[in-house]
């Protein structure tokens, strides 16, 4: 049986699980959620990230790797368009959900969840933020000009959008009122049974992770990475994760 190694506070492992779920897929859900089994991750991924997926003797890390290897191994249903100009579009959408979109989400994440206390010591850092989260849903309003879904038929272009729309709408940094066409999909999307599951099962893992002595991802200390940091520098908070890496609060990932 296939497995997952996830966490619920992961975007990416979110979307995966909407993946699956749409391929009908039974898997085994085995949640990362405390610090002592970092070692386990690492040997599935040398950059200690989710999600991962096990099948059989093939291990396969990085949420677009894992789209890719589950679309050729199970094609059924497709979640890709299928002409190549569609195809491309959708995975184009992809690539800035998880770049672009989602630095910006844990930007907000940031501010709303992690560290509430910056609203107060950085809020030109703040104000930066959601002026940029404003620039991503107006852009994704407009890709969906005409259209109900972003790449065609629903696709894995949508999939990655949703996690990074919705988790910074559930702390208060929803979709702006004039981005009608963005909202009206994100109803769509969330709708849909596999998104439905995929987000209980979030909010169950995310209510039994916090019994957890050892968390994983601890509040105290972040994991910052890739996109990330630079939206850490675009708005302005480049000193305040010097400062954090200094204090221990604050890694990167680990190099092979």
């Amino acid at each position: 049986m296939l497995q997952l190694f996830d966490h619920p506070l992961s975007p990416y492992a979110l979307k995966v699980r909407i993946l699956l779920y749409e391929k009908g897929l039974e898997f085994e859900k085995k949640e990362i959620r405390r610090h002592d089994q970092r070692d386990e991750l690492l040997r599935l991924n040398p950059r200690g990230e989710v999600p991962a997926l096990r099948d059989g003797d093939v291990v396969i890390y990085d949420s677009r790797v894992i789209a890719e290897y589950v679309e050729d191994r199970w094609p059924t249903p497709p979640m890709l368009p299928p002409d190549p100009a569609g195809r491309a579009r959708a995975r184009a959408i992809e690539l800035v959900a998880d770049t672009q979109v989602d630095a910006c989400a844990v930007g907000v994440a940031l501010f709303g969840f992690f560290r509430p206390a910056l609203k107060e010591t950085h809020p030109e850092a703040l104000a930066r933020t959601t002026e940029l989260l404003r620039k991503h849903h107006e852009n994704l309003d407009r890709e969906l000009a005409g259209r109900e879904h972003f790449a065609g038929p629903f696709s894995r272009a949508d999939i990655a959008v949703l996690p990074h729309v919705a988790m910074p709408a559930a702390i208060g940094f929803g979709v702006p009122p004039e981005c009608t066409r963005l909202t009206a999909w994100l109803e769509r999307v969330q709708s849909r049974p596999s998104a439905q599951r995929a987000m209980q099962d979030a909010f169950a893992a995310f209510a039994e992770s916090q019994e957890e002595k050892d968390p994983f991802f601890a509040h105290d200390r972040l994991h910052w990475r890739n996109d990330r940091i630079e939206y850490l520098l675009r708005v302005g908070l480049g000193p305040w994760l010097l400062d954090e890496l200094r204090a221990d609060r604050a890694f990167f990932s680990p190099v092979p």
